[in-house]
C-alpha cells in the first residue's frame, strides 16, 4: 500500500478552511487558553438576559475556531495515523479541551436551575431567536437536570467512566486470538476481525463456515466478559437514568432526539409483521443456490461484479443517478467533486472506514477508501448524501441550528444509495440488474430486520435490568439465539455458535441506537420512492435536509407526508422490497 506522500494530490482533501497554519494552530491555542479564564465569570449571572446574551453569542466564533482545530487534528490523524506532530498537537488540544468543560461545567446546571417565567419570557425576546431550541430543550429537560456539583464530578469523571465501548474495541481488535479459518483445500488462513469479513464473502462454503464458526467461538470463550462487560454499561445506563430522573434509558434517548416512542414501536412492529417476506428471500436464495444445507453464514457469499469503477466514472455515475432530486441538488454534488472535500485512497495509516464530517463555516469533508468497485460507489453516494444535507442546514440555519439528530442523519445517505442502485438498475444487463437488486435485498436484511432485531435483543436485555430481573450470559445466549430463529425460521440453518454473535456487536455500548438505522432505511426507501414518482416531491425533501435541528425531524416528515408514528410509511417501503424481489426472482428464472 502507497504512503501518505505517494497518493496522487487530485485525491486528497484540502483542510485549510479549516486551519491554515501554525500561527492560526497557535492562535486557536491561545482561545482556549482565554476561555479557560474567561467563562468561569459568567457563572451565577445567567439570571440576567443581557449577560446571557452576552455568554451565548459573544464567543461563538471563538468556539467554532476550537472546533475547527479539533476537526483538522481528527481529520489529519485519520489520514495518518503515525503523524507525530499531529499526535502531539492531539495531546495538547485535549488537555485544554478537558479545561474548558471544567471552566464551563456550571453552564447547564445554571441553565436548568433558571426560573420557568424568565426562560418563558427569552423565547420571546427577539435576540434569543436563534436560541429558542436549546431554551425549549431547558424546559422540557428541567426535571431531568443534575445539579452543578454532580455535573462538575462526571465531567471529572469522563476518562474513565462508561469506556466499556473502548475495552470492547480492545478485546475484539487487538487481544482476542482466533483459530485459522480452514477453506475447502485444508489451505489454513490466518483469521481476525479484518479478514473473516472477506472470508465471509468467499464462494468457498468451507472458508466461510470455518471463519463464522471459529471467530465466534472465540467470542464464546470469552462469553462471561463480555456478558459482564455488556450488563455493567447498562447498569451504568440505569444509574445515569435513576440521577437524571427517567424511567428508562429508551425515554431517555427518545427524549434527547425528540422521537415519539410510538416510531420505536412501530419499526419492531412493522418489521415482524414482515418477517414472512424476509424467510422468502431467503428461502429464494437456497433455491437458486441448490443448497440443501444452506446456513445463515451462507447469506454473506458476495455475488461478485467484477467491473471496475474509476474514480472519475464514479462521479459520473453519481450525477446522473441523482438526478431526480434537482438540478440544484446535482450543482452541489458537482460542486463537491471540485473543492478537494474528498479523501478518496487508501494509504498506510489512513482510517480503513468512511465518513462524512462537517463544521459550520468550513468545508464538509468525505473520507473513503475507493476501491474502483461498485461497493465504493454506493458509499460514495452514502456519504454524498450526509455531505449535501449538512451544506442545506448549514446554508439555512444559524450555527446553533446547523446539525443532525442521530435519528434522521441515515436518511439522507440511504436515499442517494437507493437511487444510486436504482439507477444501476436500470441501466444494467440482466445478469448486473440481478446483483444490483440483490445489493438492495442484502441491505435490507442487515438494515431494516437485523438492526431491529439487534433492538429487540437490548430492550429486552435492558429491561431485565430496569426490573432488577436476575440475567446471565445463558439468558443473553438464548434470547439472542431465539430472536435469529423467529426471523430466520427454517429458512437456513443456524449454528449453534450463532448465539455469541451478540458480543461482537460494538453498538450495543451506544444504547438504542440501532434501531435508527432501521427507521432510517424504511424512511429512506419512501422518501426516494416519492422523489421518482411525485412531480414536486424533490422540493419537499430540500426542505426536509434543509431543517437541521431547527425542529424535531419527525414532525418535518410528517409535515412532508411521511408520518412515522403510524403504519404507512412502512407499507410503502415493505411494498417496494416485495416488489424489487418479485423482479429478482423473475430474472433468476
Amino acid at each position: 500500500m502507497k504512503n501518505r506522500a505517494q497518493i496522487d494530490e487530485k485525491f486528497k482533501w484540502d483542510l485549510s478552511s479549516y486551519i491554515t497554519d501554525e500561527n492560526d494552530i497557535e492562535n486557536t491555542f491561545q482561545i482556549m487558553e482565554n476561555l479557560i479564564k474567561i467563562l468561569p465569570k459568567y457563572s451565577g449571572k445567567l439570571n440576567n438576559a443581557d449577560i446571557l446574551h452576552e455568554r451565548l453569542t459573544k464567543y461563538e466564533k471563538d468556539f467554532n475556531k476550537v472546533y475547527k482545530l479539533a476537526h483538522f487534528i481528527s481529520h489529519s490523524l485519520n489520514v495518518d495515523a503515525s503523524d507525530t506532530k499531529i499526535l502531539k498537537l492531539s495531546q495538547r488540544f485535549d488537555n485544554l479541551y478537558t479545561k474548558i468543560n471544567q471552566a464551563n461545567a456550571y453552564f447547564s446546571p445554571q441553565l436548568h436551575d433558571l426560573d420557568d417565567q424568565y426562560l418563558e419570557s427569552l423565547l420571546h425576546d427577539k435576540r434569543f431567536d436563534d436560541y429558542d431550541n436549546m431554551i425549549k430543550d431547558i424546559i422540557k429537560l428541567k426535571p431531568h437536570k443534575l445539579d452543578e456539583k454532580t455535573n462538575l464530578l462526571l465531567s471529572k469523571m469522563g476518562n474513565f467512566l462508561g469506556n466499556n465501548s473502548n475495552i470492547h474495541g480492545i478485546l475484539t481488535d487487538s487481544e482476542m486470538k482466533y483459530e485459522d479459518a480452514i477453506d475447502s483445500q485444508g489451505k489454513r488462513h490466518k483469521l481476525d476481525n479484518a479478514s473473516a469479513t472477506v472470508f465471509l464473502r468467499s464462494k468457498d462454503k468451507m472458508l466461510r463456515k470455518t471463519a463464522f464458526e471459529n471467530r465466534l467461538k472465540a467470542y464464546g470463550e470469552l462469553n462471561k466478559t463480555f456478558t459482564e462487560l455488556y450488563l455493567k454499561d447498562i447498569e451504568l445506563d440505569k444509574f445515569t437514568c435513576s440521577i437524571t430522573n427517567y424511567d428508562s434509558t429508551l425515554e431517555k434517548v427518545l427524549l434527547s432526539e425528540d422521537v415519539p416512542h410510538a416510531v420505536f414501536d412501530r419499526i419492531i412492529e412493522n418489521v415482524n409483521k414482515n418477517i414472512p417476506l424476509l424467510q422468502d428471500y431467503i428461502k429464494f436464495q437456497r433455491k437458486i443456490k441448490g443448497d440443501k444445507k444452506f446456513a445463515y453464514y451462507d447469506l454473506f457469499e458476495d455475488s461478485k461484479n467484477n467491473k471496475k469503477i474509476s474514480i472519475e466514472d464514479a462521479q459520473d455515475i453519481l450525477l446522473k443517478a441523482l438526478s431526480p432530486i434537482g438540478e440544484e441538488y446535482v450543482s452541489k454534488v458537482r460542486n463537491k467533486f471540485r473543492d478537494k472535500s474528498i479523501d478518496y485512497m487508501p494509504n498506510q495509516n489512513k482510517n480503513s472506514g468512511a465518513y462524512c464530517s462537517h463544521c459550520y463555516n468550513a468545508n464538509t469533508l468525505i473520507l473513503m477508501n475507493f476501491n474502483h468497485d461498485y461497493g465504493s460507489v454506493s458509499t460514495l453516494a452514502h456519504e454524498m448524501g450526509h455531505c449535501i444535507n449538512a451544506e442545506y442546514f448549514n446554508q439555512a440555519q444559524p450555527i446553533e441550528k446547523a446539525d443532525i439528530s442521530i435519528f434522521a442523519a441515515e436518511m439522507a445517505s440511504t436515499v442517494n444509495e437507493i437511487l444510486l442502485n436504482l439507477y444501476m438498475q436500470k441501466n444494467a444487463s440482466n445478469e448486473e440488474k440481478k446483483y444490483y437488486i440483490h445489493h438492495f435485498l442484502e441491505d435490507v436484511r442487515s438494515t431494516i430486520y437485523r438492526q431491529t432485531l439487534f433492538s429487540e435483543f437490548e430492550l429486552y436485555a435492558h429491561e431485565c435490568i430496569d426490573k432488577e430481573i436476575p440475567i446471565n450470559y445463558e439468558d443473553l445466549n438464548n434470547k439472542y439465539f431465539e430472536l435469529n430463529k423467529k426471523y430466520y425460521g427454517n429458512a437456513c440453518i443456524l449454528p449453534d455458535c450463532l448465539k455469541y454473535e451478540w458480543e461482537r456487536i460494538p453498538h450495543f455500548y451506544n444504547a438504542y441506537y440501532v434501531y435508527s438505522y432501521a427507521t432510517g432505511l424504511v424512511t429512506a426507501i419512501t422518501l426516494a420512492y416519492r422523489i421518482l414518482h411525485e412531480k414536486d416531491f424533490s422540493k419537499k425533501y430540500i426542505e426536509f435536509l434543509s431543517n437541521g435541528v431547527a425542529r424535531p425531524a419527525v414532525d418535518v416528515l410528517k409535515d412532508i407526508g411521511i408520518d412515522l408514528t403510524t403504519d404507512e410509511p412502512y407499507k410503502t417501503a415493505f411494498k417496494f422490497i416485495s416488489s424489487q424481489l418479485d423482479e429478482y426472482k423473475s430474472l433468476c428464472k
